[in-house]
């Protein structure tokens, strides 16, 4: 046995050394590697949108190879046989990979490199959504926000819902409220839906935010069938909770079992109620519509019971949290005690609540702020309420939501405005820093702007034709937006941390003491006018990711 291994080690050496002195015989030469490195401006794109990347080719011999071919790929399909890639997006498809391969035809051999970049709908941007009523029906027209050259300048496509479903809406409008699926898959995460509530036609119709195809009608919602007579004011969403609000006031309600199931769960046939009996319907006509995560819900004023309520809505890691509660709001009697004059915010008989708006604000955290603009029924005064209302954060035995009252402010100028003669149109700025405390009111055809800072009230802007929407939620207080019922829609510069502009309609008003007279021409103050899209109903902002929806306590409306 020792002789056999022996001799097998020997024959074992004599092996390796012949291997050694064979390789020794073949006349390599040395390889010119390449590190291929691919770049892109962004990382997200819409359908349509160029693509564009220079990738850097480094040559480990300090030379470049002369023989070499090139193909970029996304999401594993061949898209260009170019080195530099212009690429006009074709490929709907989430964070895939975007890579080039070269290959240098003098060895064989093939590089690599990549990136990651996510092609989503042309219409998934934000931007603003435009409802209007042409030809006796509702249409829906959304303007992508977009630039050109440094100045604002959407992409518009008018009657988006019909081009996309081929289908009319078909009724009469009444409202549009963007909202979130939260889905963690397909094109949408993040992505905010629309709910397009109507009189007649298809009435209220939830709607995809980047494909623009319909998802979901409310009359097929119920558990019971559809409530006799009820007409959808408006259909808002929060993460959990949905509240239908008919145009009577009635609320109902539904809570969504997670966030991967949308739109399959049912609405109560039983009205939302406040006394915890079920027999004081609440009313919902007055809801502060605010897409804040530290609410935990939204707050309104109920009519029918003269008090702010918050009702609630609270989801963590997919665990709902006690949604659908309604709340009454608890401030510290001390309070009314230092401050008699104070309107009871749990009873506000006596006076007439004109509009209640939420902000935000880096002053408070798991807080929500907010501004209410209320008038005495005996002496017809008007006031500015400033309250502020711990979040809701879940809990089952919570009966009523802290409150800190900050102020009742005499604010006799709003007699000017508010006057019984015609529909009022009230926009708050999202942000009420120092120098951005703004209301805007539009009547007729003047748009107001009280400053809330100094309790003054300036003649803002003139047009043409009577104002019936504004909004001013973009994330950063730098755009309004202005329907018409002529079927215009202006988008205006509201503000900009450039103290050297001096166009912004916030300094050209209150500085200036001008009041504009908002036409086409005007391309300081008036950054995009579209017309003819029918009488304006609404103007909505629609935000995608961030802008207050998803921030504080991981929650999601």
């Amino acid at each position: 046995m020792k002789v056999k291994i022996a001799l097998f080690t020997i024959l074992s050496l004599w092996g390796l050394v012949s291997c050694y002195e064979d390789k020794g015989n073949y006349d390599y030469r040395e390889m010119n590697d390449i590190e291929v490195s691919v770049s892109t401006e962004n990382t997200s794109y819409l359908l349509g949108d160029e693509v564009i990347s220079k990738p850097e080719l480094t040559f480990v011999l300090g030379h470049e190879s002369e023989d070499l071919a090139y193909e970029w790929t996304y999401d594993g399909h061949p898209i260009a046989y170019t080195r530099d890639l212009n690429w006009v997006a074709d490929t709907i498809a989430q964070n895939k990979e975007l890579r080039l391969a070269v290959l240098d035809k003098s060895t064989g051999v093939t590089y690599f490199g990549s990136t990651t970049i996510s092609i989503s709908s042309a219409y998934k941007g934000d931007g603003w959504i435009v409802l209007s009523e042409k030809d006796g029906k509702s249409m829906l027209t959304f303007m992508r926000r977009a630039t050109e050259n440094g100045a604002l300048k959407p992409v518009v496509t008018r009657d988006i819902y019909r081009m996309i479903n081929g289908e009319e809406l078909g009724g009469k409008p009444l409202s549009v409220c963007p909202h979130w699926t939260d889905r963690w898959d397909g094109e949408d995460p993040e992505i905010s839906w629309l709910w397009v509530a109507q009189e007649g036609g298809l009435g209220a119709v939830d709607v995809s935010g980047s494909s623009y195809q319909r998802e979901g009608l409310l009359s097929e919602m119920f558990l019971e069938g559809y409530p006799g007579g009820f007409v959808p004011q408006s259909v808002i969403d929060m993460q959990a909770l949905t509240l239908a609000i008919g145009t009577d006031g009635t609320v109902y309600t539904r809570v969504k079992e997670n966030n991967l199931l949308f739109n399959t769960s049912r609405f109560l046939n039983t009205p939302l109620t406040s006394d915890g009996k079920g027999e004081r319907k609440v009313d919902g006509s007055m809801i502060a519509y605010a897409p804040f995560a530290a609410q935990g819900g939204m707050l309104l004023y109920d009519k029918n019971s003269s008090q702010f309520l918050h009702v609630t809505d609270k989801m963590y890691n997919g665990e709902i949290f006690n949604s659908g509660k309604v709340l009454p709001l608890n401030v510290s009697e001390d309070t009314y005690i230092s401050h008699p004059d104070y309107a009871r915010l749990n009873n506000m008989e006596g006076y007439t609540v004109h509009f209640v708006g939420a902000y935000k604000s880096d002053m408070y955290w798991g807080q929500m702020p907010y501004i209410t603009v209320i008038e005495n029924d005996a002496t017809h005064e008007f006031y500015i309420q400033r309250f502020v209302v711990n979040g809701f954060t879940g809990s089952f035995s919570t009966t009523s939501l802290g409150t800190s009252y900050d102020a009742q402010t005499a604010a006799p100028e709003l007699a000017q405005v508010i006057d019984g003669t015609s529909e009022l149109h009230y926009s708050l700025f999202r942000y009420q820093e120092s120098a951005w405390q703004y209301l805007f009111i539009g009547k007729g055809n003047d748009l107001w702007l009280y400053y809330l800072k100094e309790n003054r009230l300036f003649k803002c802007a003139t047009f043409a034709s009577p104002i019936t929407s504004v909004d001013t939620e973009y994330y950063n207080n730098q755009y309004l937006i202005v329907g018409l019922e002529s079927g215009d829609v202006f988008i205006l510069k509201g503000y900009t941390s450039d103290t050297s502009d001096e166009n912004t309609i916030d300094r050209v008003v209150i500085n200036q003491g001008q009041t504009l007279q908002i036409t086409e021409a005007d391309g300081e103050i008036v950054l995009w006018h579209e017309k003819e899209l029918g009488q304006i109903k609404q103007v909505r902002y629609k935000p995608n990711t961030g802008n207050g929806w998803d921030d504080e306590f991981d929650y999601y409306y």
